[in-house]
Parts: C-alpha cells; structure tokens; sequence
C-alpha cells in the first residue's frame, strides 16, 4: 500500500496519460489490487480495469458453497451484485473532470449468467471491476488525492463489506444461501424435467408480471396475481433435502396459450422464454425452468439471409428465386420468420417459442376468404399451422404458441391453456370437445440445411474511409443501442434475439465470432458446419471460461448461450456460405441430420472457478 501511496503522489498533478505508470500489483493488508487497463482520458469509455483478489482461507466463504459448479456461479453472482451494493454506499461517484473519479460494474439483469468478472482459485477468489481515476483542473491533470480516497478509503470498505464472510450479518449470509440453494434446486427441477419430458415448469406462486416492457425487476403492484397450476398439469417435483416444488409442467409437443387481450398470455410466454437463465432470489421467476434449448422466434423485416433453405415454407417466388439456398439483404417478414425457424433447428434448438403478436400473419395462416380469392399457385407460403405437427414428429421440435386470435393453432395443440385476468386454466378436453381430434399434417420435406462456413468470414478489421485509417480490430456494443454490436465493418442488429439478457452477453457474441475467426482460417478448404462451430466454441469456454475468448478487457463478458450466437453468425451482413455445387441435396441432408442428432451439452462455465 505504501507502494502505490509514493507512486501516486509522484504522478500527481501531472498530464492524465501518467497513470498508465500504475498498471501492476498493490498489497493491502487483506487484498491485493490489481490494475489490468488503464483509461486514457478522463471520463473514458471504456475506462480503467482492475481487480481485487482475496485469499479464501481469509473470506471464509463455506467450501459448500464452492464445490459444485452451480454453487460457485451463485456465489459470483452473489459476489458481484454485493460489489455494485457495496459502491452505492461507500463510494462518491463522478468527482473529477467528465465524470472521471468513479466505480462501477458491468450492467447486471435479473439472471444469474457465467461471467469472467468473479473468479474462483483454489485458494483465492478474484473480482474484476470498472474503474474511472479521477482528473481535475481544466486541462484534466491527475488527481491523486482523490484518486488514493477512492482506494484506501472507499474501495477497502467495499471490499471489506463484500468479501468477508465472517462480517456477514444475519441476512446477508441468508441472502447468499439463498442464491446458492437456488441454483442447486434449478438442477434438480432441469434433471426432473429431462426424465419427463418437461419443455418447461412454472411455479406455484411466481409473480410473473414485470415492472414495465423495458424494465425486467419484477412488477411491485399490489394487485399482481401469483401464479397457479391448473390442477390436471400440476406435478410436484422433489429435492433432494426433503422438500418439494410444485407447480404447472409443460410437456413435448405443441401447446397453446390463449385468452383475452391483457389477460397475461404473453407476460407467460416472456416469463418461459426468460427461463433459459436461472433468475436472483426475490425475482418472482426464480424457478421458471425452460429447456435450456428454446429459442424465440419472430419475424423480423430486414434482415439478412444467407443461402437458408426456406423450401419446406416458402415454394419458388417469383422471377425464378428459389427459396432451398434463399439469400436477401431485405428479408420480408414471412421469409425471415421462416428462416429463424430453420436457423434455429439448424443451432440445434428442438423447442420454438411464438407469440402471434410478433409474427407474419400470412406465414402463420391462410384462411378460408383469402383461399377463395388467391387460387394456393399463386400463394408460395405454406403455412406454419400446416406443417407444426410434422415439424413435432418428424424433427421432434416442441412448440409454444401464443394466439388470441388464430384458431387454427388450438386444431394442432397437444395442449391448450387459457389465459383469464392472469389466472391459468387447462382447456385442452374443451378444445378437443369443441373442435374435433388433433388435425395432423402432411410430412414436412427434410430440410437442405448445414450450411458451411467459409474461411474468411468474421474479418474484425475496421476502415474508417473518412480519415483513411485501418483499425485491426472493433468489436463494440453500442453504448446507447444495447441490442447491436459494431464488428469489423459489420454492424449486427440483435434488436429481434430476445432471449439476450444483458448487454455484456452482446459484447462476448463480438469475442466468440473473432475466437472463430482463428479457427475457420485454421480449417482452410475444409469448412464446416455453424452447428459444428458453436458447439466447438462452446466446449472452450467450458474448458477454459471466458478466458479462452481473450477480451480486450478481461471483466466485462457474460457467457451467451450458442444459440444467440447462432443468431448473430446468421445477420452478420458479409457472412459467407461455402459452396460445394457438386454436393447433392442428399448428402447435405445427411449432414443436417447427423448435427441435429447430438445431444446439447449440458450448460456450464468455468467463469466462476
């Protein structure tokens, strides 16, 4: 400490680029500091890094808590939100020259994701954290009175207040068990669903309801309704201490939900498609489980396709466009629905989440009026309603549909459920009672799918043609459109992915396509699949967490799922399809089979290790 004391008064006062003389190791009595990047100006984004690193042995932390990898995610999660608590109350944010003399965190949501900004050793945890040093004066010199206030005064009570367990009061290490026994009743609510079937599970008494729509903590109202299982699809799931969980199961196949507009069918669907991630205590979702493979799908007008196969929905289009290996900068909203369909399938997701609100009506339903005026050869599309059971038995993908105004849904639904003023019924007997046995389909053609990467896709290099200069490598999200990434020359518009949960997760998606970038230049003439690629990288960063993504700021990621990273290879604008003219449509379609086969590993991360 008295290292880092002489080092900053010897830079005091002088030109902000001075600090860059702090990077390197500092001991205090009971942490190490670490400064990892440096800012270089005031008031910088991105600004400076740094980490703290605690021995183990002197945190206490219960070696219960560390054992199992869900344990560890937990307890980082835990680590990393009591951090971002423990500046609110200690620290004084903005104090110097352009917002410069603050701390801070990467944005958190409301699930706990694997992030590399808490680490775990054998004998030491580490946290990474964002820091602003402080300037002053109106050249921006650096201010180092200031600058040692924030670490020997704010960020020793952060640190103490945080790392230590034996500080803890009461409800502090309630919370933290809180967390930890979450995780590990997620796993056994996911291994319960495998066994039986379950795409997804809802809880007795979860507060579904949001604040706003761009607002994930959980509604405050008092007049929000908990959620309740209808009694015929209510199933009890039991832990392995002796307690039990129950609530509403969703089984394979095709269901349905729907009622009245505002009576709570799309705050459900939200809260189902948000159930990928496991949710922080106290957030109303915490044990809404979903297959870890759902994936959302939407239409999406104006986005890029690249040779997609689109036959099974779409036929021939005009002037000659064929839709197996279909390409456009301009998609409309029926093609690019029906490609995030065969995308999806393709990544290897078996469950597809719709809402008819964000869908192209016309590739959703043809209907009896519009039959009699278009004779069906002039109409290309076939419509999802016509195909969904082929797609259940022939590709074994489960669906989850949304309607409030499409019946045609409810003629194909194993089951369907009503949504009334929040409360859930199970209407499947009266459905059937009421509009005759399932309607089958006729068998879906296989797709021409596996699509290969060429070489030279995910070029991270930037030209700035106004001042003619070259930048190796960009990779930014956009601070104030947290759905888009600027990469190489390509910005990737992730508007309509809805199941990204954070803007760091955009900001790893920019890592993970340059990590790619390495290994399809190493594949030379033998590309491969995107489905190959993903489940690769995937593998990786299990192996090796975040690391293995090398960021430009170590800290700042949380873990996608491949899924979302499928999605952003899929509207990257310059991305290239190998093509191999002389492979047969058979051959691919074993290939697309042979992909879709495996089995999706299991989630992990070694962020938290």
């Amino acid at each position: 400490m008295n290292k880092l004391y002489a080092l900053l008064d010897s830079i005091a006062d002088q030109p902000f680029l001075a600090i860059q003389q702090l990077y390197g190791t500092y001991s205090f009595p009971r942490f190490e500091l670490n400064f990892i990047k440096m800012q270089g100006s005031p008031g910088a984004n991105p600004a400076s890094i740094a980490s703290v690193k605690i021995p183990l042995q002197h945190s206490k932390i219960p070696e219960d808590f560390l054992q199992a990898a869900e344990c560890r995610l937990a307890a980082a999660d835990f680590l990393i939100r009591r951090f971002r608590q423990g500046i609110t109350r200690f620290a004084l944010q903005n104090r110097g020259k352009d917002g410069s003399g603050s701390f801070d965190t990467i944005a958190l949501s409301q699930k706990m994701l694997c992030r590399d900004s808490v680490l775990f050793g054998d004998d030491a945890v580490c946290l990474r954290f964002i820091i602003s040093l402080p300037a002053k004066g109106q050249g921006g010199v650096f201010d180092a009175e200031q600058a040692w206030i924030m670490l020997h005064q704010e960020l020793v009570a952060i640190v103490d207040d945080c790392f230590f367990y034996q500080h803890y009061d009461r409800q502090t290490r309630l919370q933290l068990e809180r967390f930890v026994d979450l995780q590990k009743n997620r796993r056994q609510i996911i291994q319960f669903m495998r066994q039986h079937g379950l795409v997804a599970f809802i809880a007795n008494d979860a507060k579904l309801p949001r604040h706003s729509g761009v607002d994930d903590l959980p509604a405050l109202c008092e007049s929000v309704k908990t959620f309740q299982s209808p009694a015929s699809l209510q199933i009890t799931i039991p832990l392995s201490d002796g307690r039990s969980i129950t609530g509403m199961g969703i089984k394979e196949g095709i269901t349905c939900i729907t009622g009245g507009g505002y009576h709570g069918k799309s705050t459900l669907m939200q809260a189902i498609l948000s159930g990928v991630y496991a949710h922080i205590p106290s957030d109303g979702r915490e044990y809404v489980v979903t297959r870890e493979d759902a994936f959302f799908i939407r239409a999406e007008e104006g986005r890029s396709i690249r040779d997609v196969d689109i036959s099974p929905f779409i036929g021939d289009l005009p002037n000659g466009v064929k839709t197996d290996r279909f390409s456009s900068d301009n998609a409309s909203g029926s093609t690019s629905q029906a490609a995030n369909i065969v995308e999806a399938i393709e990544s290897g997701s078996r469950l597809l989440l719709f809402d008819e609100d964000t869908c192209a009506t016309n590739f959703l339903v043809r209907d009896e009026l519009i039959k009699k005026i278009l004779d069906a050869k002039q109409e290309p599309i076939k419509p999802l309603y016509s195909t969904v059971r082929s797609l259940w038995k022939k590709h074994h993908v489960s669906m989850i549909f949304v309607v409030g105004g499409l019946g045609y849904f409810l003629q194909k639904a194993d089951t369907c459920l009503l949504m009334d003023n929040y409360r859930c019924e199970d209407i499947t007997a009266k459905v059937r009672d009421r509009l005759g046995a399932i309607e089958e389909d006729q068998a879906i053609p296989d797709f021409v799918g596996s699509r290969r990467l060429a070489a030279d896709n995910f070029d991270p290099a930037y030209i700035n043609q106004r001042l003619d200069k070259r930048i190796p490598k960009r990779i930014k999200a956009l601070r104030n459109a947290p759905s888009q990434l600027e990469y190489g020359m390509d910005l990737v518009n992730l508007d309509a992915v809805a199941q990204i949960a954070e803007a760091p997760q955009l900001l790893a998606i920019g890592y993970c396509l340059f990590a790619l970038r390495t290994k399809l230049k190493q594949s030379g003439d033998k590309p491969e699949t995107i489905r190959f690629w993903i489940d690769w990288l995937e593998g990786e960063i299990n192996k090796h967490g975040l690391a293995a993504l090398e960021p430009d700021y170590p800290g700042t990621l949380s873990m996608p799922r491949k899924y979302e990273l499928a999605a952003a290879i899929n509207r990257i604008r310059s991305l290239r399809i190998a093509r191999n003219d002389g492979q047969n449509h058979e051959a691919s379609r074993k290939a697309f089979k042979r992909d879709n086969e495996k089995q999706a590993p299991s989630p992990s991360c070694r962020s938290a290790d």
